[in-house]
């Protein structure tokens, strides 16, 4: 008769020695999709492949698709020319809700990129025209039904306002808006050509508002603002110009920081973003 080794086994046969700890596994996979996120936050958008990872990568998961090989192009956007005036020649208007509402028509009827024949719908700019502080994301993310309400998600939302009272501030004072209006379809697609489409759209709304501080959370927004290619953390933690009119050399002081759908994944930018967020209060206290 022989005798079975009962230490570390369990009634199937499995060495439980060999079963990793369910908690650990999640607990590392978060730690590396943490860090993951910001080496893309930095920038780094791609890895070298040498033969090793290549070997690992084949063996883990077959043959290698070509396209997970191909590194990520990130846009760069142009800088931010003077936008001298905002009121069209042809209607009149001069009132700012007057151009405000013909700005919205304008993103309305908007069909310069793929994502206005796949959209779920558009997202207006929300607050007060004469806002001291303007808060740009990057565009509304929203599975269910379609609102034209939520302005970067449900969740995004919730800590948006908290952001905002935070530094003092009610939603009331004020103006937040997308780089991109448009609210995509569930598929995902890429973002930078609706961004450069969205482009003109957002120039005029900035000239219309005309805020004091611009907050440019995430990216995509980041990126049109103030043209180029820089990371959100090479961006953050500091206040870069936006000049709006030549002729005055009128300029609007704008601080990037990480957009709150970031946030809520990597919750430990919190404290980069409220030391952000802290710079804005005491900029609008001091004016």
């Amino acid at each position: 008769m022989s005798v079975e080794k009962t230490v570390g086994c369990n009634h199937s046969g499995q060495d439980e020695t060999d079963r990793p700890h369910r908690a650990a596994v999640a607990a590392f996979a978060s730690r590396i999709r943490t860090y993951l996120q910001f080496h893309q936050q930095l920038g780094i958008d791609s890895y070298p492949l040498t033969s090793g990872l290549r070997e690992f990568l084949a063996e883990k998961g077959g043959k290698l698709h070509p396209a997970a090989l191909s590194r990520r192009i990130v846009p760069s956007f142009p800088p931010s020319p003077s936008v001298p005036s905002v009121t069209p020649q042809s209607t009149g208007a001069g009132e700012p809700l007057d151009r405000l509402a013909l700005l919205s028509r304008d993103i309305e009827e908007c069909c310069l990129c793929s994502w206005s024949s796949t959209r779920q719908g558009q997202v207006l700019g929300a607050g007060t025209v004469a806002s001291r502080l303007m808060i740009i994301g990057d565009s509304s993310r929203q599975t269910g039904e379609f609102s034209p309400t939520t302005l970067f998600g449900v969740a995004e939302d919730a800590m948006l306002w908290n952001m905002i009272r935070a530094i003092g501030l009610v939603p009331e004072e004020v103006y937040v808006t997308n780089a991109v209006k448009c609210c995509p379809s569930l598929e995902p697609q890429p973002e930078s050509e609706s961004a450069l489409g969205c482009l003109s759209l957002l120039r005029r709304e900035i000239a219309l508002i005309r805020p004091h501080i611009i907050c440019a959370m995430g990216e995509t927004a980041a990126h049109a603002v103030l043209g180029g290619s820089e990371p959100v953390v090479r961006l953050r933690g500091r206040f870069h110009p936006y000049k709006f009119d030549e002729e005055t050399g009128g300029r609007i002081q704008v601080m990037v920081t990480f957009h709150p759908r970031f946030l809520l994944e990597c919750g430990d930018f919190k404290k980069a973003a409220w030391k952000d967020l802290q710079m804005i209060q005491r900029q609008l206290l001091a004016r």
